[in-house]
């Protein structure tokens, strides 16, 4: 039969009280040193655990989404309107177009609408214009330059009668997207041409 610690070490019943306290004692230094500093930490690995947990799902999920964004970019890149080359553009396609569909414009005025609208990928020019025209010119006109495949928009139009009321008048204001100057390294897709008027 084994004997216990204290009958090898031949320790009265005093002697081996004192040591069991002197133990605990021990034990219960030792916890309030060295793991009772430490309890709240546990609950701030946890937190920061779960909040990596939720970041690596969400990075995950994303990632899931590479081929959906790359075939909307193809898609994009095929399919959407040409960046102008600069603001000389954006004046010349309007008159071409507005020439193309018998609009006569009056007073061109370029216009700075870059403020927050600038970024690495484009920068933005306005141009205003004042017209006159027949009803159906001016359609035809804006038609026609949403045909362009430039990236072209009417931003403002303002409009009024003209000659005991038949014909247009007003002011359109256009706004256009081109490459910025210092994306020399990028080749700007050019925008066709607006077909000239039959004669």
């Amino acid at each position: 039969m084994s004997q216990s610690i204290f009958e090898k070490l031949n320790l009265r019943p005093q002697e081996r009280r004192l040591v069991v306290i002197v133990g605990m004692v021990i034990f219960v230094l030792l916890n309030m040193w060295f793991v009772w500093p430490y309890f709240d930490d546990w609950g701030t690995t946890n937190t920061e655990m779960e909040r990596s947990r939720t970041t690596l799902e969400r990075y995950q999920r994303e990632i899931a989404n590479k081929p959906r964004y790359e075939a909307s970019r193809r898609e994009l890149e095929t399919t959407g309107s040409n960046m102008l080359d600069g603001e000389l553009d954006l004046q010349r396609i309007v008159e071409r177009q507005a020439l193309a569909a018998g609009v006569q414009l009056g007073r061109r005025t370029p216009m700075n609408t870059q403020a927050g609208k600038t970024n690495q990928f484009y920068q933005e020019g306005g141009l205003s214009a004042e017209f006159s025209s027949g009803g159906k010119e001016i359609v035809d006109f804006l038609v026609g330059l949403a045909s362009q495949n430039a990236m072209i928009r009417v931003r403002e139009m303002n409009l009024r009668t003209e000659q005991n009321q038949t014909r247009l008048g007003g002011t359109l204001v256009f706004v256009g997207n081109f490459q910025p100057r210092s994306a020399t390294n990028v080749p700007a897709r050019k925008v066709a041409a607006a077909p000239q008027p039959r004669k």
